[in-house]
């Protein structure tokens, strides 16, 4: 089977993570040819997700920037050439490749990484809307409350649901380097690492993370949180982030990683506190490795979380709500790393997500 993978860009981020993941994994069927389309000129910030394709992978760019004129039109001569079997849309990409895959009667599957209504405007969803009822697209939801919304924006028959899934977590060859960097912040051998994965960004709200950790500092616990994330997207709020911290001893800003996997294979609790979500990956890449994880009651994330069992969910958005949450975390038994990892294996991982997407695209063929 040719399948094509199109996402907006390779910018570190749980959809384009999840894009590379099945990608790898499709390719590992001798007979699947597996394209990997980015509409974006790629850039130096764009490399660390570069390097995780596969060789097998057939990587191409559409080389542009931003809305480009020529951008639908390009996108229509590439399918035109290649001539896929089946598409695979993410992000805003459905948007730009709709054209040429109508042209080119091409079938298209479309994850949908968040909440329908927070995916893109008003009036793109109204277009998304024609697109699944009179052209073979078809969307498919992440998690339970993601399916809900789909349903309530598009219609109660797009009920497709595929939870994500993702490659199991590695050490990389800077795993020694790693372990001594967060030994030289521990005061004590029991001092407990905290890390946050994700561009500091509104919508990740690092800023009730960072003051629920300040209040745990305040109490006199021995831990540190590293916020790791790029601070250049909405630099105003990086800085903002940055200026209320109260113990910058123990808070740490560490920038986008290649070897993010390091610093969660170091740590005691992986903290997500966004406002709104779909199922995150990086959720399922710390259960990967047996890691419990402390995280805001938002989107597909209370499907994933067992309270006490493989993390702690805040009752809602306040900092209070989250403190209490890392209080219960602290006051805790140890967690069963083994129960976290059996959970991932029989739900999250990449090869039983990507089996489940090739059964569909299989069953989208057979009814063209």
């Amino acid at each position: 089977m040719k399948i094509m993978h199109i996402l907006p860009s390779l910018y570190t981020g749980g959809a384009e993570k999840f894009c590379i993941d099945i990608c790898n994994e499709l390719s590992k069927n001798p007979e699947n040819e597996v394209y990997l389309c980015s509409l974006e000129k790629l850039n130096e910030r764009q490399q660390i997700m570069y390097k995780k394709i596969d060789k097998k992978v057939h990587f191409l760019s559409m080389n542009k920037v931003g809305k480009h004129p020529t951008l639908m039109f390009d996108i229509y001569k590439m399918l035109k050439e290649i001539r896929p079997d089946i598409t695979h849309t993410h992000l805003r990409a459905q948007v730009y490749a709709a054209f040429g895959l109508i042209a080119n009667q091409i079938p298209n599957i479309h994850t949908v990484h968040s909440l329908a209504y927070k995916e893109t405007t008003a009036g793109k969803r109204k277009f998304y809307a024609l697109l699944y009822r009179y052209f073979n697209f078809t969307p498919v939801s992440i998690s339970t409350e993601v399916l809900k919304s789909v349903q309530k924006e598009y219609g109660e028959v797009y009920n497709i649901q595929i939870d994500n899934g993702v490659q199991r977590l590695e050490a990389t060859s800077l795993i020694e380097e790693t372990k001594q960097e967060i030994a030289a912040l521990k005061k004590a051998n029991d001092s407990k690492i905290f890390v946050n994965i994700g561009r500091v960004y509104p919508v990740k709200n690092q800023k009730l993370l960072i003051e629920a950790f300040d209040s745990l500092l305040d109490e006199g616990v021995d831990a540190h949180l590293l916020i790791i994330g790029s601070r250049k997207i909405v630099p105003e709020y990086a800085r903002e982030c940055e200026a209320m911290v109260r113990h910058p001893e123990n808070i740490h800003f560490l920038d986008e990683k290649s070897n993010v996997s390091d610093y969660l294979l170091n740590a005691d609790a992986f903290c997500l506190s966004s406002s709104h979500e779909g199922m995150p990956m990086t959720i399922l890449e710390a259960m990967s490795i047996g890691l419990p994880t402390i995280a805001t009651p938002v989107g597909g994330i209370p499907d994933i979380i067992e309270e006490g069992k493989n993390g702690f969910l805040a009752n809602d958005l306040t900092p209070d709500s989250y403190l209490k949450a890392m209080q219960r975390f602290l006051s805790s038994e140890s967690l069963d790393k083994k129960h976290i990892i059996d959970t991932f294996d029989k739900n999250y991982s990449i090869e039983i997500t990507a089996q489940r997407y090739y059964d569909l695209y299989k069953q989208k063929l057979q009814d063209r």
